[in-house]
């Protein structure tokens, strides 16, 4: 790789970084200057066919969050190609799985991340994979396999705000509103701006009469990120909130 090449990559990772830091602190309109200045450094540096495996696979997450998953489609297989560790493929093939669930892929993403889970148990794993369960649950009216792969992420962690959530919406989906909304107040606690649960946190509270309370949680999910692997869009929260307020 070309001197040129990594420093590109380099720059970009750095302002990458810089971004997830000032997403994390709330500065949406700071973060998104970072992200749009990595992304153009990741895209120099991806120009080089001899670009390091690393660069392409952070050029892919930061493609994703900006919903452009056909090409961070393409950058994982051509990084799929490359030498490089266990763990780092497998993380490469959980992307390539949301990147087919995102573009309308269901039964693929499911398919390969089953093939992840043979070789890889973890929070994000258990998350992802009992999310799109759930989506096929819900296509099909067939709950049995979603509730028994999320019962089997709670028990692996049951503290995991994303596997709290998955469970509530996965009940709610069923028609259970009193366990979804259990589900959905403990995945607050553990992390409060979580901008999902927030929001269904919120349809629940309507409906009981608090809203109050939803207007409040709605205002916080507003304030923060709504990223292309969320389940909600920040419009589904702002027409939330504007039915509130009339």
């Amino acid at each position: 790789m070309s001197i040129l090449t990594e420093f590109k990559g380099r720059k970009a990772y750095m302002d990458h970084v810089e971004g997830n830091r000032l997403s994390d602190a709330g500065k949406l309109e700071q973060a998104d200057a970072k992200y749009r200045a990595a992304l153009e450094n990741y895209a120099k540096a991806a120009a080089d066919q001899s670009c390091k495996s690393n660069y392409l696979a952070a050029y892919s997450v930061l493609l994703m969050r900006y919903r452009r998953f056909d090409e961070a489609m393409e950058i994982l297989r051509r990084a799929d190609k490359m030498r490089m560790g266990k763990q780092d493929k497998l993380n490469l093939r959980i992307n390539y799985s949301i990147c087919q669930w995102k573009t309308g892929r269901l039964d693929a993403a499911i398919e390969l991340m089953k093939s992840v889970f043979n070789d890889l148990k973890n929070s994000v794993v258990y998350g992802s994979l009992g999310y799109m369960l759930i989506e096929k649950a819900t296509q099909t009216g067939d709950f049995s396999e979603a509730q028994a792969f999320n019962q089997e992420a709670y028990e692996y962690d049951d503290e995991d705000a994303v596997v709290l959530d998955n469970l509530g919406q996965m009940y709610l989906r069923m028609g259970d509103k009193a366990k979804a909304l259990e589900y959905f107040e403990r995945a607050h606690e553990e992390k409060p701006k979580q901008v999902d649960t927030l929001y269904y946190l919120s349809k629940l509270y309507v409906e009981q009469g608090k809203k109050d309370e939803a207007r409040s949680l709605l205002e916080t999910a507003l304030r923060g990120n709504f990223s292309a692997l969320c389940t909600t869009t920040r419009e589904m929260a702002q027409e939330l909130y504007d039915s509130i307020k009339a």
